[in-house]
């Protein structure tokens, strides 16, 4: 999975989402369902781990269809957030291949440089799937 900046570029694109760097107040990063559009601000985001982060997150909305209005209920943001976030962790971070680093021996923070994110989306991810999916990392590959 190439998670490089030029890659999650591209492939924004070839979905006809288009990116444009944003002054945003209040957050780093948004997408628009209508018009496709994903904003980021990267004063906000001073690393690259950050920035492909945030732009594999929004890839999540659009790969989900979470989206909701900013006047929606903490209920329905919460719902949405999460939904792009299994997205984005089904996508851009496959469980076969984080059994397979994670079997290498691989710590969090290699793990992180390795699928080119950040520690903390790298953390949320294993929860996912532990937590969430019951995916027992203690066990083999393929076991």
């Amino acid at each position: 999975m190439d998670n490089s900046l030029t890659a999650l570029y591209q492939d924004l694109e070839r979905a006809g989402i288009t990116v444009a760097e944003l002054p945003l107040s209040g957050c780093s990063c948004l997408s628009l369902e209508r018009g496709r559009l994903v904003g980021i601000d990267r004063t906000r985001l001073p690393t690259e781990a950050q920035q492909r982060t945030a732009l594999i997150h929004e890839e999540g909305h659009f790969d989900s269809g979470a989206f909701y209005s900013p006047f929606s209920p903490y209920q329905l943001r919460a719902q949405a957030e999460d939904r792009a976030n299994r997205s984005a962790f089904r996508k851009r971070v496959p469980l076969d291949e984080l059994r397979r680093q994670l079997a290498r021996g691989l710590s969090v923070w290699e793990l992180a440089d390795y699928f080119n994110v950040t520690d903390e989306f790298i953390w949320q991810c294993y929860l996912f799937y532990k937590d969430t999916l019951g995916e027992d990392f203690s066990r083999p590959a393929g076991a």
